[in-house]
């Protein structure tokens, strides 16, 4: 991967990772900025492969539920949904 294409990936990432944290939060306020990383690469892939809404969702209602045991309110979800679909990641 050239440097171009390194800085473009961290970009989209970094981006990911902002919804994650500020609006998906599942855990609650106050974790620290990487608490959702391992969330935020799989949802990345997601996007850059174009995945509909439903498997996005899909995903991070499991996230929360399953793996964290904290479930997002639906218009919290939504809302995340809404916005990470809208960004530009390629």
């Amino acid at each position: 991967m050239s440097r171009p294409e390194l800085k473009q990936a961290k970009a989209a990432f970094d981006q990911v990772r902002a919804i994650l944290h500020g609006e998906w939060y599942p855990i609650g306020c106050g974790v620290p900025a990487d608490e959702y990383d391992s969330y935020a690469w799989p949802v990345l892939a997601m996007l850059q492969r174009k995945a509909d809404r439903d498997e996005v969702e899909t995903y991070l209602r499991w996230a929360a539920d399953e793996a964290m045991s904290s479930p997002v309110p639906q218009k919290r979800l939504a809302s995340v949904l809404d916005k990470l679909l809208t960004l530009d990641v390629q």
